[in-house]
């Protein structure tokens, strides 16, 4: 069901809000309403006056049209609105057919029946549409009366921005609907300018319910889930990515006129009637903020720059590349990013005292001592019981409670401020990062043969990648495929990892962080047996999990590398296995370390086979990767398994 914008008084506040009974306009009165003509013959007159100007400037061809019903031409050529439930026309037809939605459009203004207490006039659902219609065909309001939208003009005062910003929140590898990042619009109100969590964000996510990530994945692919608008307290999402979530929030401050700021709130009244079909790649939060925003901005042309797939980090560039959009960009560091960078400031005593303090096992205060900044480790101790009560539902002992409320009150008295170098952000904006499709040309030497191989993969990132503006050590790949061909052999499909996730996470004191992998599509199998050497195309599914470390707190973070301590299943079938399929557990022991332009991983996994009667196995590589820049990589790989070694030197390209 689709939700408008309604006020709720709640104690001590009144927030822009939704409810469905209240303010939609059930589809079949809409219909009446858009259909039927004005009961008084002078009205009828006019409207006829007004179609006959409408047919004849061609309004309902015009980019501003289309755009307020979400048209797109289709891959067999006609158009249709990205809409997807009936309430939003007003024309039995206007899915398919914009001059009629717009001919029954006018037809709705001219309402002259009561409506329903709660309900709407057409004039008051669809502000914007008649804002530009009166602009286009000049209403007399003598013939045409203006209705008073005292609902509308009240919702609109509440939130009245003085400027809009566009939210990124970065990648959150623990939850399928957050690998990708997500984008949100603020509306910056002068009042709350001390206090900007107060502002309201502007939200277009998919109702997923329950899921999992396999079940997210798929229904998002082929646009399972119903996706809608929604408005809420900016502070709510702040504490759902900063603090619950750990992640780094890009705030991208836009340049808009105060008429774009007016139809910008306008269409986002009429979005509050619109469901959409919520499609994983394309589909998605990013698009229909681009889309509205291209509504309030008419000279903005982003969505047809897009291409078929849309993801967060690759609209904030479209956003950035446009000249005057961008007023500024502003950090917000997580909570964990805060404890991050308060423990990488501190000297080593002061450290040592940090994580006696967390670890509880005796409660007591710093003493002062000369070069020891007190309220530096009492602050981020603090931030640490926040992080650690957000982390697990405030669930903790009275014992770290009373610590903590004890701390508050020593913190409080304590009057040694201090300063420490400006080494924010730990992260790096997403506007930095490499683009996301890839095509790699390789050669190599094996135990089979030398061979040449192409590789494709449509989005996203890799282990191997320039991790910036990414999330580091981690992968999100999609139809990673490779195309191989031995000497005097045909081509192969060597591999296809349909979904690859991994993301290694260092495990520590505070975060407790776990690592994991999951790879599942065709992967090449040799095995051997009566003597032969089988070569084999398999389908294959791999999932590892365990824990990572490295020097995470170190003066600079990462310098040893992270090591990974990873175990799991793996399931292959394939005719030349026993009973047609091989499976069993794994332990894996791998390392990375970026530095630079380089970045080395290297890692072997043993792997049992007993539990299917078939051979046990082995798995190492070494790779290394060079980047002249985010687009052109450079790599050297030697892979080796029990009856199979192979080295190759690769390119990839980014684009």
């Amino acid at each position: 069901m689709s939700l408008l914008f309604f006020f709720t008084t709640t104690v001590g506040a009144t927030e822009p809000s939704f409810d469905s009974n209240l303010l939609e306009l059930d589809f079949v009165t809409s219909r009446k309403q858009g259909e039927n003509l004005p009961k008084t013959s002078r009205a009828e007159q006019y409207l006829k006056e007004l179609v006959a100007e409408a047919k004849e400037k061609h309004l309902a061809e015009e980019t501003h049209w289309y755009r307020l019903l979400r048209f797109k031409k289709t891959r067999w050529g006609f158009w249709e609105s990205e809409v997807d439930n009936k309430r939003y026309f007003l024309s039995k037809e206007g899915k398919y057919n914009p001059e009629k939605e717009l001919i029954a459009t006018l037809y709705s203004f001219f309402t002259e029946e009561t409506i329903p207490e709660g309900l709407l006039h057409p004039q008051c659902s669809y502000p914007e549409r008649y804002h530009w219609l009166k602009e286009k065909l000049n209403f007399d309001i003598n013939r045409l009366p203006e209705v008073t939208c005292e609902r509308f003009e009240v919702w609109k005062k509440s939130l009245d921005p003085d400027s809009l910003s566009v939210i990124f929140a970065s990648y959150y590898m623990q939850t399928p609907a957050s690998m990708f990042g997500h984008t949100l619009v603020k509306l910056n109100n002068k009042v709350n300018e001390n206090a900007e969590l107060l502002d309201y964000g502007v939200n277009y996510a998919a109702n997923p319910g329950e899921m999992n990530v396999f079940s997210y994945v798929y229904k998002g692919l082929i646009g399972g889930y119903s996706g809608n608008f929604s408005i809420f307290p900016y502070y709510l999402k702040v504490n759902e990515y900063n603090d619950l979530e750990s992640r780094d929030i890009w705030e991208y401050k836009l340049n808009l006129k105060p008429d774009e700021k007016e139809r910008f709130l306008r269409h986002l009244w009429e979005m509050g009637r619109a469901d959409f079909d919520y499609y994983f790649i394309n589909e998605n939060c990013s698009y229909h903020l681009v889309e509205i925003l291209e509504v309030a901005i008419p000279e903005l042309n982003i969505s047809n720059q897009v291409g078929w797939m849309v993801t967060p980090s690759d609209t904030i560039k479209k956003y950035m590349a446009e000249e005057g959009l961008v007023l500024s960009r502003k950090y917000r560091p997580s909570l964990y990013s805060k404890i991050k960078y308060k423990i990488n400031e501190m000297s080593e005593e002061e450290r040592n005292t940090y994580f006696e303090m967390i670890r509880l096992e005796k409660t007591f205060f710093p003493d002062p001592k000369e070069n020891f900044r007190i309220s530096l480790v009492t602050d981020a101790v603090l931030d640490t019981f926040r992080y650690r009560d957000s982390t697990n539902n405030n669930t903790h002992s009275k014992k770290h409670k009373d610590y903590y409320d004890k701390l508050l009150v020593f913190r409080s008295k304590q009057n040694d401020e201090y300063t420490t170098k400006e080494t924010f952000p730990l992260s790096t904006p997403p506007e930095e990062s490499h683009p996301l499709s890839r095509v790699a040309s390789s050669f190599g030497v094996s135990s089979l043969g030398n061979f040449v191989e192409l590789r494709y993969r449509i989005v996203y990132h890799d282990l191997l990648n320039v991790s910036r503006g990414h999330t580091p050590n981690s992968e999100l790949a999609f139809f990673d495929t490779t195309i191989r061909t031995y000497e005097n052999k045909k081509p192969e499909l060597t591999s296809m990892s349909v979904i690859k996730l991994t993301s290694i996470s260092p495990y520590n004191s505070i975060s407790k962080d776990f690592s994991y992998m999951v790879d599942t599509g065709i992967q090449t199998a040799v095995y051997r047996k009566n003597d032969e050497t089988l070569r084999k195309q398999v389908g294959n599914f791999d999932f590892r999990f365990g824990y990572s470390f490295s020097n995470e707190f170190g003066k600079t973070p990462m310098s040893f590398g992270v090591l990974s301590v990873l175990a799991g299943v793996k399931a292959q079938n394939g005719r030349m296995f026993e009973n047609d399929v091989r499976y069993g557990v794994n332990f894996s022991l791998l390392y990375q370390k970026e530095w630079g332009a380089w970045k080395i991983f290297t890692g072997a996994t043993a792997q049992n086979y007993q539990l299917s009667q078939n051979f046990n196995t082995y798995y190492a590589t070494i790779k290394v990767r060079y980047a002249f820049s985010n687009r052109h990589e450079l790599r050297v790989e030697v892979n080796g398994e029990r009856f199979y070694e192979e080295t190759l030197i690769s390119y990839h390209y980014l684009f």
